[in-house]
């Protein structure tokens, strides 16, 4: 598939998955936080797996080949007809890549000098109590995916022993949740779509509705909901800048808020609610949303069109035209007009085998690549086909004589019919060399030349180097002497290559 064209479905595909998962979360708003993060968090392993969901590889080089009968095979790359000026040799594709991967390198710098400056935190604190007092810690947080352990700054040694536990349960119910596996899926999905706003936006939501939901857990420990909240206050009081814990000041009142609120739900995620958000995200990746998607598989599709012509520059009517597909499984076929012109509309971009085929001329056959977008277009110049002679110069075997030795292997080469091809006028028949009949030799002599415009023998050799010399130099001597009626094409003579068999029998 067409790296922009995949890179446009996915994209218009992960903004379907981002505005359900952000419209689920505002309508479930008096739902348990615990079943908004999950949902989210789904939205985000999405959003991960889509590109994957998406791609189709293409088959390998050569694993559909394309036959080829006494052909010219030619390569060639078909450009738009009026392709964008892009300086350096840089296509547009290639600049898109190239912007892509720099917004996401630098996305993900973001993130790992984050890490780098908790994982700095941890390594200047001493363990005390269960956990990791760090004088670089300005709130509780927990770092570590496969060992994960709880910071806390210097001054949690002088909390009171309820608002240590409420704390330290805070942070142990983030271990217990997996929510730095969950934090790690979006930031992954924030580095591939880091163009998109609403990843931001979705990833900023997440984070909050993970401290709503370990918050409710803390509460169903027990702990009542005024001196949890007394707790979140004084937490943040004590911190010389907000970060992404217990107490990030960003999200500070509404936690306040929702901590206090006692018509809300706080349970965890049941199987049942689970799996109905699992099955909401595979619909939103599979099923094709929205017209936007019919437009980027369009987009995917590009049309080919070109001209059937002569090695005069004429052009040739009627032409056969097969366009088979090299990445794929479509095969379209068509006939050239009288102009000539043929034209493919709406097929899928890619690699494609071109084969022209007409009368008296050899088949035409080139690689040429349909790019979505402007019409492609391309000529096919067809080259005269060449044509062969037989002549059979009988001998008379002698009696005692052994039997005969055949040398060499008849070749024939079979050409068509619209072209006015030469005609023999005049043929001096080879002469048997006596001593290869005493001697029982017989065979082929496979003879290659040029019948000029005027109809003359030129450059005739003998190709077959096994066959005796003696029925070899016999054959090229008449050959030579030959005089056709030259090769027409569009009335005017032509030179043309043929194949010339001297059959030399014994009887």
């Amino acid at each position: 598939m067409n790296w922009v064209a995949l890179f446009l479905q996915t994209t218009i595909r992960a903004s379907a998955v981002l505005a359900l998962a952000l419209v689920a979360s505002f309508v479930l708003r008096r739902s348990a936080a615990s079943l908004r993060h999950f949902l989210l968090t789904t939205g985000f392993a999405a959003l991960v797996l889509l590109p994957a969901m998406m791609f189709r590889p293409a088959p390998l080089p050569g694993a559909r080949p394309v036959p080829v009968s006494h052909a010219e095979r030619v390569v060639v790359t078909v450009h738009p007809a009026a392709p964008p000026a892009l300086p350096e040799g840089w296509t547009l594709e290639q600049k898109l890549l190239l912007l892509w991967a720099i917004g996401c390198g630098l996305a993900a710098g973001r993130f790992l000098l984050g890490a780098a400056r908790v994982s700095w935190m941890a390594a200047m604190g001493e363990k005390w109590n269960g956990a990791v007092v760090s004088p670089a810690a300005p709130v509780p947080m927990v770092w570590g995916i496969l060992r994960p352990v709880i910071l806390l700054p210097v001054s949690a040694r002088e909390w009171p022993e309820s608002r240590l536990h409420a704390v330290m349960l805070h942070e142990r119910m983030h271990i217990r949740r997996l929510d730095l596996i969950s934090q790690l899926l979006a930031q992954v999905a924030c580095c591939l779509y880091w163009f998109h706003p609403l990843v931001w936006v979705a990833a900023a939501w997440h984070r909050r509705e993970q401290e709503l939901a370990c918050d409710d857990a803390v509460l169903r420990e027990g702990i009542a909901a005024s001196e949890y909240a007394g707790h979140l206050l004084e937490v943040a009081r004590a911190s010389s800048i907000p970060a992404p814990a217990m107490a990030e000041m960003s999200h500070l009142e509404h936690r306040v808020r929702a901590v206090l609120d006692r018509s809300r739900a706080r349970g965890p995620v049941s199987g049942r609610a689970a799996l109905t958000v699992v099955a909401m995200a595979i619909a939103a990746c599979l099923i094709p949303l929205t017209a936007g998607t019919a437009r980027a598989q369009d987009a995917g599709r590009g049309t080919l069109s070109g001209t059937v012509l002569d090695p005069s520059g004429a052009v040739v009517p009627n032409a056969a035209v097969t366009l088979r597909n090299l990445e794929g499984k479509n095969e379209e076929v068509t006939t050239a007009n009288l102009a000539g012109e043929f034209r493919f509309t709406s097929i899928p971009a890619g690699r494609y085998s071109l084969q022209v085929q007409s009368r008296g001329f050899r088949i035409f056959t080139a690689e040429v690549m349909v790019t979505p977008g402007p019409e492609n277009r391309t000529t096919a110049r067809l080259a005269i086909g060449s044509m062969a002679q037989s002549v059979t110069v009988t001998g008379t075997k002698p009696s005692n004589a052994p039997p005969p030795q055949t040398t060499g292997t008849p070749q024939r080469i079979r050409v068509g019919g619209n072209v006015q091809m030469s005609r023999l006028v005049r043929q001096p028949r080879p002469i048997y060399p006596y001593d290869a009949q005493q001697e029982g030799i017989q065979g082929t002599v496979q003879i290659r030349a040029i019948i000029s415009k005027t109809g003359d023998v030129m450059s005739a050799t003998v190709i077959n180097t096994e066959i005796d010399s003696r029925l070899a130099q016999s054959a090229l001597e008449e050959v030579k002497q030959w005089k056709y009626e030259p090769t027409l094409l569009n009335g005017e003579p032509v030179e043309v290559l043929t194949t010339i068999d001297v059959n030399f029998v014994l009887q």
